[in-house]
């Protein structure tokens, strides 16, 4: 059971390093204002905006600056250094 659990978590750790790699690149672009009609940009957008939409309407933006890609960056790392070891400490 512990071996299976190792795997899973393993590959969901993988899929939140993916997920952050592409909130920091869409972060990268907004600070950089790439070409709104680019392909890449919009394939980070379609990918990202779902992620941002539900934290938007909780956090408000302070200026310019909107918290929600950090606030997804906090709940990945909390998830991989917090409940991810605590899983597998539980299954030992």
């Amino acid at each position: 059971m512990y071996h299976i659990a190792v795997g899973i978590i393993s590959v969901l750790d993988l899929f939140l390093n993916m997920i952050v790699l592409v909130v920091i690149v869409s972060v990268l672009i907004s600070l950089l204002g790439a070409d709104p009609n680019n392909p890449i940009v919009r394939m980070v957008k379609d990918l990202t905006e779902p992620l941002y939409r539900p934290f938007r309407g909780m956090l408000n933006k302070v200026g310019p600056f909107d918290f929600s890609p950090l606030a997804i960056i906090a709940i990945i790392v909390f998830l991989q250094r917090g409940i991810f070891p605590l899983i597998l400490n539980s299954l030992r």
